[in-house]
């Protein structure tokens, strides 16, 4: 099956480097492109394409002012012409971010990763298991949270936000009920403030690791037990 995806941007050349390499790739399929964000978001709205090219700086509307806009959550790959805009687009938790002018290599390398993402989601929801997610208490309701998806969880002064490849959600419940709820082979804590997905991880070091290209910090008491763990 091809990834769906449109692009929006308002150069042509932009549009134009981005469909000749869609045309390169088997499994993207470009649908639509735009240089009218306003269009864009219409037409994503009705149609939810899977992957999203967006412009970051815009007139009238920016990518990310759209990525916020959307009411559900495709991946997201930013393109720019200044790297200093992608820390912006990262905390929406963006794929990944071309930095303009971009080549065929580095485009590849980008929607490689939108494959792989859509993939494991696929095996994910194709093999449910009766133990493949919690329960947690969000608002008044009590949401389902696949554990497979959850790449993630911080604690933020009274609040845990729990990070998955689909949205972040925000609960009352303490990060120290999550070591109790999720997998203990699959789940560490390495700070106070985070619990992470082992497999979720990206590289690391003994003072942080990076998830999604989330910078997460290893606090000093966490350090040796994580490094075991992680290291076999």
């Amino acid at each position: 099956m091809k990834i769906r995806c449109v692009a929006i941007d308002d150069e042509q050349f932009a549009l134009s480097a981005i469909e000749k390499y869609c045309a390169k790739v088997p499994f993207i399929d470009l649908v639509a492109k735009f240089f009218d964000p306003f269009e864009a978001i219409n037409y994503i709205k009705q149609n939810k394409p899977d992957l999203l090219f967006l412009d970051i700086q815009m007139p009238g509307l920016s990518g990310i002012q759209i990525a916020r806009k959307i009411n559900y959550h495709p991946l997201v790959i930013f393109t720019t012409a200044h790297s200093r805009f992608a820390v912006e687009g990262f905390e929406l938790n963006a794929l990944d971010y071309l930095l303009k002018p971009f080549d065929l290599e580095r485009f590849y390398k980008a929607v490689e990763k939108a494959k792989e993402r859509i993939e494991s989601q696929r095996v994910y929801k194709a093999t449910p298991k009766e133990d493949d997610f919690i329960i947690v208490k969000i608002e008044y309701k009590n949401v389902k949270i696949y554990v497979p998806d959850i790449l993630y969880i911080e604690a933020m002064d009274n609040y845990t936000k729990i990070f998955t490849y689909q949205k972040m959600y925000l609960t009352l419940q303490k990060l120290s009920n999550f070591l109790l709820l999720l997998p203990e082979k699959e789940f560490i804590r390495v700070h106070k403030s985070f619990i992470i997905s082992l497999s979720k991880i990206s590289y690391f070091t003994r003072e942080e690791v990076v998830i999604e290209s989330k910078k997460i910090p290893v606090g000093r008491s966490y350090a040796e037990k994580f490094l075991t763990r992680i290291r076999g």
